[in-house]
């Protein structure tokens, strides 16, 4: 008999055990910061040329998912999707020097037709250089 209790102890040990291990694994994977969404860099570092925007239908300005972004300097291009709120963010490495009058950008998707991008300038401290280019786009008939 004094075995069976023995065994009892050891059993609701270890489930205590692994229930704190539990607990301390999402205390520790909660309190790590998440910068989502964010225009700074994922290393937090200052950075040269940004690109930010949407995708929206003519009339009436709808996010448009999955629209793919070109960003194009001579031969080297970068390609990105917008995420499902038609919305993207692009942080583009062409190398020293490229300015944002440099990079063009152009707005795709099937079943649709790129009727403008338009382009501005927005100052921010982390970036040198921060573009909003919004994409329009027109369902094909």
């Amino acid at each position: 008999m004094p075995t069976k209790s023995r065994r009892r102890f050891i059993g609701l040990s270890s489930v205590t055990r692994l229930a704190g291990f539990a607990a301390f694994a999402v205390v520790m994977f909660s309190c790590q910061p998440s910068h989502s969404g964010e225009l700074d860099s994922e290393r937090d570092e200052d950075v040269d040329l940004a690109f930010v925007g949407s995708a929206r239908e003519t009339g009436t300005l709808k996010p448009i998912p999955g629209v793919q972004i070109r960003a194009e300097v001579g031969g080297r291009r970068i390609l990105i999707r917008t995420n499902t709120e038609g919305v993207y963010r692009l942080i583009p490495n062409f190398g020293e020097g490229v300015t944002a009058d440099q990079v063009k950008i152009s707005c795709s998707k099937d079943g649709y037709e790129t009727v403008d991008v338009s382009r501005r300038q927005l100052s921010d401290k982390k970036v040198k250089e921060l573009i909003v280019a919004e994409c329009l786009l027109a369902p094909k008939p």
